[in-house]
């Protein structure tokens, strides 16, 4: 809903670099050491929204040393989805105090802007579906006051519930009587009386010069009435031959589906045919040879890469380390006598360099033909290994020449059913064509009492019989206009008669609506005191229900944030609007604020997004450090329970200096001061 706020000259952020945050959806962290300028990145929020900030002299908005602030903030409507933008500056006068230069609000879609802060706040509401004040009551919590509404103020809750709306209206009920008899008129009563007798005995007048009128166009309507009785059938007539040519119309589409099936069949037909022709002679014997020889190549593939894996590589390895041990011992004591070593640096003994020499032109021996086995080995491995290639690609062309195959027989299996299938769908046409043929002609018939030899002189005998009975409709219409222009200077006369008939009822419905005014306020004022005892049972009624939804809201958002279900049910006391809560397994009740194991902070996030559910807001929460008011080990699970909140907030700015609840997914916005001045970055969060 807030998607980007940039400031320029507020608090700690300098004038001389402007600084943008963006808001997604979710939960937007705002991180960040105590003084660094967090919870100044949500008074500018506000300040965007409202022009202000509560509890703060606008003069101290502006940095020191600083004369002016800018503050954009960018949000979209989460009723209409418009974006909107509203820009304030201001700047300090020469006297200290703040004056207002620009603030302007322009909305998607629209093509003019709100410059009147009446108008911006009235435009802001519609597009958020909230008032100002539920937004800094319900919306956003301030510093330490995160889990006070676990025990609320009892009047600041009844405005934020709507509920002293009723109180107010029976103040009210006093001077509504004070109005209803100043506009109920009723001391004119027998004047509006005399007027009604008056206009009564005129309309009795006019209406007897009336019903003389009406005598005379009802002689001209009566022809009139024979002659359209005439037009009617006439219409009726053409309307018949109509459908009855259309009907004959929809067997010629029979005729041509049969006609585009014959068509489609032939090309079936040449389907199969060029698909047999692929596949040749004995298709089913060819699979059978390559299923065959497939198995043969793996079975070979398998037979040389066991020989391979079983026999060839463990021999390799072990003459491998045969040929490296040698090399070694080799190089060892060639080394003794290079370095002339007169004792043995790993067991002491005195060396002979006689012995060594015969061991080392052994070893030698031994070593080159260890490795001569060696490559003799990689050599046989390696023209195996193409064996076991040559093997795979035989089986690999096999499976694909007898998927092939199997594709085709497929193809040629669809295109049979297809066939068939035309088939029958021809054969349902031509057996449709020809009962429906007999059907129409039989009704035609029978509905315009007429005999047909075949459906060609059926369709030329109606075409025929329709130019005659149109052209028979013709005359009747242009004599049924000439009677109508007849009635017409009749219905002249009447109309002067009626007129003056109208101006009487008039003047006696005017007369009446002014005698029933007085008569309802004269009823009004008897009943209000009856409607003043209803409404305060109304406002019983509301306030209850009101209560009874928000505990219900409220332990239902407890039971889906925590797995910790500990109490069976939540309670809003009716008098102080304290939220209680029953413990499972115990006998009685206990205020929230008492929750051990850090509840306490769970209801007041609850109850919030329970109040933010009953307002109809459930967009946004802003939450200002609520951990203030929470024990350092239960800060990590409350800070969790705020970034599952997001599940029911569409939105959730979060202000803390803790570095819990960088859960992924999460923006998070990082505030670091630089010699006295607040710096933003941000990111989101990977888990």
């Amino acid at each position: 809903m807030i998607e980007e706020l940039t400031l320029r000259g507020f608090k700690s952020y300098p004038a001389a670099r402007t600084e943008t945050v963006v808001f997604t959806r979710g939960v937007n962290k705002v991180s960040g050491r105590n003084a660094a300028g967090k919870t100044t990145l949500l008074e500018a929020v506000l300040f965007g929204l409202y022009g202000d900030v509560p509890g703060v002299n606008k003069q101290d908005l502006v940095p020191l040393g600083g004369s002016g602030l800018d503050v954009t903030i960018r949000l979209r409507s989460p009723l209409t989805g418009q974006k909107a933008v509203i820009r304030r500056e201001g700047n300090l006068d020469k006297d200290g105090g703040f004056r207002t230069t620009k603030s302007v609000m322009t909305v998607e879609g629209e093509d003019h802007a709100y410059s009147r802060e009446r108008d911006i706040q009235s435009r802001l509401r519609e597009l958020l579906g909230i008032g100002r004040n539920t937004f800094l009551n319900v919306v956003y919590a301030q510093q330490k006051e995160f889990i006070d509404i676990l025990n609320p103020n009892r009047t600041r809750m009844d405005a934020i519930l709507g509920l002293t709306a009723p109180a107010e209206v029976r103040e009210q009920f006093r001077e509504v009587k004070r109005i209803l008899g100043e506009r109920g008129r009723i001391p004119e009563k027998g004047t509006f009386q005399e007027r009604i007798r008056n206009a009564e005995e005129s309309i009795v007048e006019g209406e007897s010069q009336l019903e003389e009128a009406r005598n005379r166009k009802a002689e001209l309507t009566k022809g009139l009435e024979e002659m359209r009785a005439r037009l009617f059938d006439a219409k009726g007539r053409v309307n018949d031959l109509e459908i009855f040519l259309e009907e004959f119309g929809r067997l010629d589409g029979l005729r041509a589906e049969i006609e585009k099936l014959e068509m489609l069949r032939e090309e079936r037909m040449k389907d199969i045919e060029d698909t047999q022709n692929s596949l040749g002679e004995a298709p089913e014997e060819r699979l059978d040879e390559l299923r065959a020889g497939m198995m043969g190549s793996k079975a070979t593939e398998d037979r040389l890469q066991h020989l391979i894996d079983q026999e060839l590589d463990r021999e390799r390895r072990d003459v491998a380390g045969e040929v490296s041990r040698l090399r070694h011992q080799i190089d060892d004591h060639a080394a003794f006598k290079d370095k002339g070593l007169t004792v043995c640096p790993t067991c002491g003994q005195e060396i002979d360099y006689a012995l060594i020499e015969d061991d080392l032109e052994n070893w030698r021996k031994e070593y080159a033909e260890r490795s001569q086995r060696l490559r003799s080995l990689d050599a046989e491995i390696e023209t195996i290994q193409g064996q076991v290639r040559v093997a795979r690609d035989r089986w690999i062309k096999a499976d694909r020449e007898i998927s092939d195959i199997e594709s085709l027989m497929a193809r040629v299996k669809e295109q049979t059913r297809a066939l068939e299938k035309i088939g029958e769908q021809g054969t349902s046409l031509a057996s449709r064509l020809e009962g429906e043929s007999e059907a129409i002609l039989e009704k035609a018939e029978e509905g315009l009492s007429m005999s047909f030899a075949s459906i060609p002189s059926a369709q030329a005998r109606l075409e025929d019989e329709l130019a005659e009975a149109r052209s028979e409709l013709g005359e009747l219409q242009g004599e049924v206009r000439s009677r109508e222009v007849l009635i017409k200077d009749a219905d002249r006369q009447l109309g002067e008669v009626e007129g003056r008939i109208q101006n009487h009822r008039r003047v006696l419905e005017e007369a009446r609506v002014v005698l029933e005014r007085i008569m309802e306020y004269e009823a009004k004022l008897r009943a209000l005191d009856g409607i003043q005892a209803l409404y305060d049972e109304y406002g019983k009624q509301l306030r209850e229900n009101t209560l009874a939804q928000l505990e219900y809201q409220t332990y239902q958002y407890f039971r889906r944030l925590t797995d910790q279900q500990l109490y069976g049910a939540c309670r809003i006391d009716r008098e102080r609007y304290t939220l209680e809560v029953y413990p499972l397994g115990g006998s009685g009740k206990l205020p929230a604020w008492r929750a051990g194991g850090g509840h306490q902070s769970l209801f007041a996030l609850a109850e919030r997004l329970a109040l933010l559910r009953v307002m109809g807001f459930p967009h946004l929460l802003i939450l200002d450090e609520p951990t203030d008011a929470v024990d350092s080990e239960n800060i990590p699970q409350l800070l969790e329970y705020v970034a599952k909140s997001s599940r029911e907030i569409g939105q959730v700015l979060l202000v803390t200096h803790h570095g819990h609840g960088e859960e992924e997914g999460v923006n998070i916005i990082r505030v670091r001061k630089e010699g006295g001045e607040s710096r933003t970055t941000q990111g989101l969060a990977t888990g």
